[in-house]
């Protein structure tokens, strides 16, 4: 357990204002949304359309998506997620409630995961990423020498929805192929591919930086890993020790 003395301010040393969490942005709140859309729908979908049939489940589709283009509105009020990629999504319902095909309401966890992969290539343009706006939000007083990693990172997982894309669409077109069902497949095991490489992210993110809490793991890894091993653990490290000084804390 971390000394609650070691996060008292030096005495004599004025702080600058503590560092305060920033809403995510309106980017990084749309992919959060769409994955969880992604997990939950196809099981509901599954049982929805079994007892009741494709027109109802595709007309409640409808009615969600069109409440949600408005109030969206109100959330995005600098336009980062294009109005197209969501009212792109309506298309599949509306297929289905006009034609009775079952096949456009398995396609929609496709189109979501598609359309999260074009909000993380969205994110890439001027030179930003989605991973640097949540860090940015999760951290105010991260630096900016994390943005190149960022923006790998952000381009490397837009290939992972792309490519998750393509195999929920593959899982939609052969359900009576799916052994624990198309739901449980399309909305669990899909992520696993994502789980995988967040973890791998994560332990990479953790070599390169050499950035670490107080928390046991990272206590392990400082010792597997110090940073005044690299250059960049040794930026890290100084950049720490500078804002620890400016918000008037001991060293690391």
């Amino acid at each position: 357990m971390a000394d609650p003395a070691a996060e008292r301010p030096v005495s004599g040393t004025r702080l600058r204002e503590p560092p305060r969490i920033k809403p995510p942005p309106a980017l990084v709140t749309a992919v959060g949304v769409g994955a969880l859309m992604a997990t939950v729908y196809p099981p509901a979908a599954e049982r929805a359309l079994a007892s009741v049939g494709v027109r109802p489940v595709a007309f409640v589709l409808l009615a969600i998506g069109a409440l949600s283009l408005f109030a969206w509105k109100k959330l995005d009020a600098t336009g980062r997620v294009p109005v197209s990629s969501r009212a792109a999504l309506l298309l599949l319902p509306a297929l289905s409630a006009a034609t009775g095909a079952e096949l456009y309401l398995r396609l929609v966890p496709a189109a979501i995961q598609l359309g999260i992969a074009a909000l993380f290539l969205h994110s890439l343009r001027g030179g930003g990423s989605l991973f640097l706006d949540a860090a940015k939000s999760l951290h105010p007083y991260a630096p900016d020498f994390i943005a190149p990693y960022c923006r790998k990172s952000t381009a490397l997982f837009a290939g992972i929805f792309i490519a998750q894309g393509f195999g929920v669409a593959w899982l939609a077109f052969h359900p009576e192929m799916n052994e624990p069902g198309w739901g449980f497949a399309t909305g669990v095991l899909v992520w696993i591919p994502m789980l995988v490489a967040t973890a791998v992210d994560w332990l990479v993110r953790k070599w390169w930086f050499r950035y670490y809490g107080p928390g046991p793991v990272d206590a392990f890894l400082r010792r597997m890993m110090p940073p005044e091993n690299t250059e960049a653990g040794r930026r890290s490290l100084a950049y720490i020790r500078r804002m620890r000084a400016d918000l008037g804390m001991p060293p690391p």
